[in-house]
């Protein structure tokens, strides 16, 4: 069974997530904003034409939490 790993206490992660569905500048600025609301997301860089959002993000964000928020506006992760 694949654990997705999570930020220890202090710890910093990023992550790059493919997502399906975007198809424009209104699409990268409604994810950035979205994940950004996220408490513990230091950053978020949506990009419509890679198709992939880029988080980083401390211990008080899980990566469940982001793709939930992901997937709630519409969007499909690959």
């Amino acid at each position: 069974m694949w654990h997705e790993q999570e930020p220890h206490k202090g710890e910093r992660m990023e992550k790059i997530l493919k997502v399906k569905g975007m198809h424009c500048k209104s699409c990268n600025m409604l994810l950035e904003d979205s994940v950004g609301e996220i408490r513990g997301v230091e950053s978020v860089k949506a990009d419509f034409g890679k198709g992939q959002v880029r988080v980083k993000y401390g211990d008080e964000a899980l990566l469940s939490k982001i793709k939930g928020a992901i997937e709630k506006e519409g969007y499909t992760l690959a």
